[in-house]
């Protein structure tokens, strides 16, 4: 049995159809990569699938239940953990506090959230950073708090939407590693990613969106050789 199984899922924007009679499956354990041209619809299938949005149609199930039409904060509670595409920290507060946030989702006391947050701070490599506003963290450093708040939910499943965006090389090389030391942790994974080198060394499975539609679904290998993916995608990626 799948821990997440998407079945027929569409979401409708004033009948735009930004994800259209999507499926897919991820097993426990796995890598599974999500890429697609810009607006093919990645993060609006991750705002379904954690209850940002609200499916217009299909189901949505989750080690064994529905969750297409819970809160947020009941999916999250459930196991599913998220960082946005755009960090954005609460740049008032210092970064023990940021993951701190996350780490009462499931935390009864304060000092249990704090003991969680520390741990990921640690984990995610920003120890020595705690006491620092959150505002003034670099693009990098943004990215690990992102992730530090998003495991101090303690998630089951992660959706990682565009982590390595604004990266330099060594930093993206860094966060490639530690994506892997999360799933070394038993933590699986649902990743958007647009590049490529990066997404065909982490996944075990890519599945390929155009226009809402999925296109293909594969092994990174099966997928980089798919004609209809490199004419949609990465053959306009290698052009640009």
């Amino acid at each position: 049995m799948p821990l997440l199984s998407v079945q027929n899922v569409c979401k409708y924007f004033h009948g735009n159809k930004a994800v259209d009679d999507v499926s897919l499956e991820i097993n426990k354990g796995e890598i599974v990569g999500l890429i697609g041209a810009n607006g093919a619809g990645k993060t609006t299938l991750f705002n379904c699938l954690t209850g940002y949005y609200k499916a217009t149609s299909g189901k949505i199930v989750y080690k064994d239940k529905r969750i297409e039409s819970l809160k947020p904060h009941i999916i999250c509670r459930m196991g599913i953990g998220r960082t946005f595409q755009i960090a954005k920290p609460f740049g008032d507060l210092s970064v023990l506090e940021n993951v701190a946030v996350g780490a009462y989702n499931k935390c009864k006391t304060k000092a249990e959230a704090y003991d969680k947050a520390r741990q990921c701070i640690i984990f995610t490599g920003l120890a020595g950073k705690e006491d620092t506003n959150a505002g003034t963290l670099n693009t990098g450093e943004q990215r690990r708090l992102e992730l530090a708040r998003a495991l101090a939910t303690d998630p089951e499943l992660l959706l990682l939407d565009e982590v390595m965006a604004g990266l330099t090389p060594t930093e993206s090389q860094e966060m490639v590693e530690l994506i892997r030391n999360v799933k070394d942790q038993g933590v699986t994974i649902l990743m958007i990613e647009h590049i490529m080198p990066v997404i065909m060394a982490l996944s075990d499975t890519v599945y390929v969106l155009e226009s809402g539609r999925l296109i293909c679904k594969g092994s990174p290998e099966e997928v980089s050789q798919n004609t209809q993916v490199i004419e949609s995608y990465l053959g306009k990626s290698q052009e640009a």
